[in-house]
């Protein structure tokens, strides 16, 4: 939590607290994490979906809240790995440390033996005295290699352990960048890529285009099939989006249905193609309801897309595809549109 946060935090808990009473929601530590936060206002998404339910009269229930965990509080997931890969790691170290320290201390004393053992033969030594000698060289010689075989598998079953580490810190990373509902990449992704991609184009001169679509008419949908329904043409429309973009393509869930796609490399006129496939893909996919079997119609998309300027900031593209879009759905939906199209359009108005 931000420092300028602490002081609204007994307040946000007053009100998760209210709100969770007024729609008779168990004060169990789950669902008071969800309620905090969606008093706090820090997760419109969050607060869109709730505010939905609550209007359609729709349980916020212990799955929906475990439902909501999964697809809004992912970094929690992964803060969560890291803080425990570190205590393992921490632990690892120690235990390594420890066997060298004991290793080293082992050799010191191999050492000291020999040299001792040494020292104490000489020409008038017994054979009794050279057996001694060499039974003490011989029996720190063991203690050296046992510790030493100690330290080789101790490091070998580390070596193993880290690894598992490191793949559950990439699955979590992986996780934390991942929308839960569709698969694709979620906003946080979206725009870590958005910004490294942008520096990419910029450093080889290469053209970059943002294609921004949006599901035609969804709450209608949403209001008149269920949000169940609604989940199912979310993940339909994003399969289509990774089936049909190019390799290097960047595709994510931008935000409620909105979905977004960072294509490198690409002029407008291609992108503009590729859109247009995933448009007519979109569109040719007949919905049906699984219990029953019952077709529900077909969905549309509407698309704009916007080429990199020189120098350009991500905001600013954004922005300019965003606004591509609304001409979209301005023109009648189900169709993309470009910022060319949009200049054509604007100076045929003009004429």
């Amino acid at each position: 939590m931000q420092a300028e946060d602490v002081e609204f935090a007994a307040e946000w808990s007053d009100r998760a607290l209210k709100l969770m009473a007024e729609h008779g929601v168990p004060p169990c530590p789950d669902n008071y994490s969800v309620w905090f936060r969606y008093a706090s206002g820090r997760l419109p998404e969050l607060n869109k979906e709730i505010d939905e339910r609550i209007e359609n009269n729709e349980p916020v229930d212990l799955d929906t809240t475990a439902s909501l965990q999964k697809r809004y509080f992912a970094d929690d997931k992964l803060t969560d790995v890291t803080l425990n890969t570190g205590n393992k790691l921490n632990t690892e170290v120690d235990q390594i440390l420890k066997i060298i320290e004991e290793t080293v201390g082992n050799s010191t004393a191999l050492g000291t033996t020999v040299r001792e053992a040494s020292e104490g033969l000489t020409s008038q030594s017994t054979p009794t005295d050279v057996r001694h000698a060499v039974e003490a060289i011989v029996s720190a010689s063991r203690k050296m290699e046992e510790r030493s075989t100690e330290l080789e598998e101790h490091l070998q079953a580390t070596k193993k352990e880290l690894n598992e580490l490191q793949q559950n810190l990439e699955k979590a990373h992986s996780e934390a960048r991942t929308d839960g509902l569709t698969g694709v990449n979620n906003r946080k992704a979206f725009d870590e890529a958005l910004s490294r991609e942008l520096a990419e184009a910029e450093k080889g001169g290469q053209p970059l285009c943002l294609v921004i679509g949006d599901i035609d008419h969804f709450k209608k949908f949403n209001d008149t099939f269920g949000h169940r329904t609604g989940d199912q043409v979310l993940r339909l429309v994003a399969s289509c989006l990774k089936t049909g973009v190019h390799a290097g393509h960047f595709v994510a869930r931008y935000g409620g249905e909105e979905f977004a796609v960072i294509m490198p490399a690409t002029e407008i006129a291609s992108a503009e193609t590729i859109a247009n496939k995933i448009r007519e893909t979109v569109q040719a996919r007949e919905l049906v309801k699984r219990s029953t079997g019952e077709s529900l119609g077909r969905v549309t998309m509407s698309m704009g897309i916007a080429l990199l300027q020189p120098g350009e900031a991500g905001a600013s593209l954004v922005e300019r595809a965003d606004s591509c879009l609304y001409d979209a759905k301005r023109g009648g939906r189900n169709r993309v549109v470009t910022e060319l199209h949009a200049e054509e359009q604007l100076q045929a108005q003009a004429s």
